[in-house]
């Protein structure tokens, strides 16, 4: 990738937003990123633009910033504001969605979106690009429509899942999930952890790495999964974040996760990497203790 490449990061000050700006801002790359509640990190920025993606014109950004690949992060990722507003969640991520794709592709940007591995309901694990996706929340539910409206409008476009993240915020502390965990692990507050619901934790940086293997081969468009080599359930990563933090896990209660029938008892979205090694990709393990400065 040419050093003079312009990337459009937009939900640049969300915590995956954060890091891909920093790899590629620190790699030499003119980064331009939107935000819209939070200012993002300058200094991981060559440029910022405050927009409602969901109300912007989609046209008018991409004329203005014209660049030569867009990866589209930002979302409303919670499943509470989902189910809060379903309307509102299906104008940003979908319709917002397919509004830059359109754009992106007119333009001749090359494209990448960001889903999730919550596309698939957990019973049929490990799970590759082309399984059957099943989701089992609204938020789930429009990253599915969000792929499909893409694949239509750009089928050269790149599909991300990601699996459960961790690794730095914008600030340089612990982020993603391993906020909250060890909030709630330093006040020694109840912590409740599934022991049924299993992910594969992925490094952030490596989403920007994938996407820079991605564009500099030149890869053939479509769903590509992202995830580390590990596989753990939720209680018992609690329990590797608090001994890597030096933490007492005393705090951590055992928890089931309910899962609707006719479902198996077992959540696992764990998923398969096969077509991202196939690219020369290799995914980061657990590496806690580094992020802890062990």
């Amino acid at each position: 990738m040419s050093t003079h490449t312009s990337i459009l990061i937009t939900g640049s000050a969300g915590f995956l937003g954060s890091n891909l700006s920093r790899y590629f801002h620190s790699s030499g790359y003119e980064v331009t990123g939107t935000w819209h509640v939070r200012e993002p990190d300058m200094s991981a920025l060559h440029r910022s633009v405050s927009v409602e993606l969901a109300m912007a014109s989609a046209g008018t950004l991409l004329a203005d910033v014209r660049p030569d690949l867009v990866v589209h992060c930002a979302a409303v990722s919670g499943r509470a504001q989902c189910d809060a507003d379903p309307a509102w969640a299906r104008r940003v991520n979908v319709e917002a969605t397919r509004g830059l794709a359109e754009a992106a592709h007119s333009q001749g940007a090359r494209f990448v979106f960001i889903s999730t591995d919550l596309v698939f309901d957990g019973d049929h694990a490990p799970y590759g690009e082309d399984d059957a996706v099943s989701p089992l929340s609204l938020y789930a539910a429009t990253k599915v429509e969000a792929e499909n409206a893409l694949r239509a409008v750009m089928p050269e476009a790149w599909i991300i899942r990601t699996a459960l993240m961790y690794g730095l915020d914008a600030g340089g502390r612990p982020g993603s999930f391993l906020s909250w965990t060890l909030d709630a692990l330093r006040k020694q507050e109840p912590l409740r952890l599934y022991t049924n619901q299993y992910r594969t934790p992925l490094y952030a940086p490596d989403v920007a790495r994938l996407v820079e293997l991605l564009f500099t081969q030149d890869a053939e468009g479509g769903v590509y999964h992202a995830a580390g080599p590990d596989r753990y359930n939720r209680h018992d990563l609690g329990r590797r974040v608090a001994a890597a933090f030096g933490l007492s896990p005393d705090c951590i209660v055992d928890t089931l996760l309910p899962r609707p029938a006719p479902l198996g008892p077992i959540d696992d979205c764990s998923l398969r990497t096969d077509k991202a090694e196939a690219l020369g990709m290799r995914f980061t393990g657990v590496i806690l203790r580094v992020l802890a400065g062990g």
